[in-house]
């Protein structure tokens, strides 16, 4: 009998490496990037919650388009308007003195930037607006109108003027007490620090 026959000894597959090769590998669920699953769980769930709130934020900032009361808004524009109407007039007065011609000007540069920083506000937010609904006071332009024709223009204007930018704080404190959204709220409380300024300069100028 030859050497160890008969023995019991394990049987040895040659091949089976290559069954080992085929045998696809298994994706352990227990970490991903270095992360356990259910902390990449935890984690997406605070990124999830986390974007929810970003987005209700933001949203709050301006809101919807209903949430804007357009009434006192174009309250606003159309008196921006027309202060930018009565300082057009006011600076094509070539007999009037420096300091008059600065106001104007100054008048129509800040008022017109408010203006166009407000449109360009809502049309950003999708709300168009209309010059027609524009609120405008025809009697102030009659005013000055007439005082050119009586040659009393400096002391008509100044008056006409202080009171159109006391009725332009009217009308942006009552906007702001109508409207909730903070970049909106934002907007009329730094055009209403600019119709101080205003009046400050109105007041040096014409006492």
């Amino acid at each position: 009998m030859p050497p160890g026959q008969g023995l019991n000894q394990p049987s040895v597959d040659p091949f089976a490496f290559l069954n080992e090769a085929k045998k696809p590998r298994k994706i352990s669920f227990g970490s991903f990037n270095g992360l356990s699953f259910h902390r990449k769980l935890m984690t997406l769930g605070i990124g999830l919650v986390v974007l929810i709130i970003l987005i209700l934020v933001l949203k709050s900032v301006f809101g919807s388009n209903r949430s804007v009361n357009m009434p006192s808004i174009y309250s606003v524009l159309g008196q921006e308007q027309e202060l930018i109407n009565l300082s057009t007039t006011g600076s094509q007065q070539s007999s009037s003195s420096q300091s008059y011609l600065d106001f104007s000007q100054t008048t129509i540069a800040s008022v017109t930037t408010d203006q166009n920083k407000l449109i360009t506000l809502l049309s950003s937010n999708g709300i168009k607006v209309s010059l027609r609904n524009y609120v405008l006071q025809p009697a102030a332009d009659a005013k000055l109108t007439q005082a050119i024709q009586d040659s009393n223009f400096d002391p008509v204007y100044s008056s006409v003027m202080y009171t159109e930018l006391k009725l332009y704080q009217t009308d942006l404190s009552n906007a702001y007490s109508l409207n909730k959204s903070a970049i909106l709220r934002s907007y009329l409380k730094s055009d209403y620090h600019n119709t101080v300024l205003l009046l400050q300069m109105l007041g040096s100028s014409y006492g």
